[in-house]
């Protein structure tokens, strides 16, 4: 699921509105989940590129380019970096996701997942500017943060 379908998910696990839980309802939902996947890879792509600002030129909705600014993704104090939980962490994380299918590569389980590597690799270096793996690389600054190779350079904004 993208964070759209999460978003929704969690929303209506809150309102209470639950189908009972059987064999039945369950196989319905993942087939409805497998039916429904090239939506929600459409959907991820789109609400990403939906969020990026367009005060940075690299930043094209319209396609993949070398590199995308990312917006609030990371806070910057006194300790260093921080990474932010919210909406954009999801957006990371969808957009991992997607690159992964289209490389034809299994997707990470969401425990190992982009976010979760920053995440550890910002909590044991938070001073370092600059996170690396095999799919992103990633220059955050107190701005915002880039992601470049498809790689990503991600801004935070005061």
């Amino acid at each position: 699921m993208d964070a759209e379908a999460r978003s929704q998910w969690a929303k209506n696990l809150e309102g209470g509105d639950l189908p009972a839980i059987s064999e039945a309802n369950i196989l319905s939902t993942f087939e409805q989940l497998h039916h429904n996947k090239q939506d929600v890879f459409e959907r991820g792509i789109i609400n990403v590129f939906k969020g990026l600002s367009w005060d940075y030129k690299t930043n094209n909705p319209c396609c993949f380019g070398k590199r995308i600014i990312v917006n609030g993704l990371v806070k910057h104090d006194r300790w260093g970096y921080i990474l932010n939980w919210g909406w954009r962490r999801d957006q990371i994380a969808d957009l991992e996701r997607m690159l992964f299918l289209l490389d034809g590569k299994t997707i990470p389980d969401n425990r190992h997942d982009v976010t979760i590597r920053l995440m550890n690799f910002i909590r044991d270096n938070p001073h370092q500017q600059v996170f690396e793996d095999d799919l992103f690389s990633m220059h955050y600054f107190q701005k915002a943060v880039g992601i470049s190779r498809l790689s990503v350079w991600i801004w935070w904004r005061r």
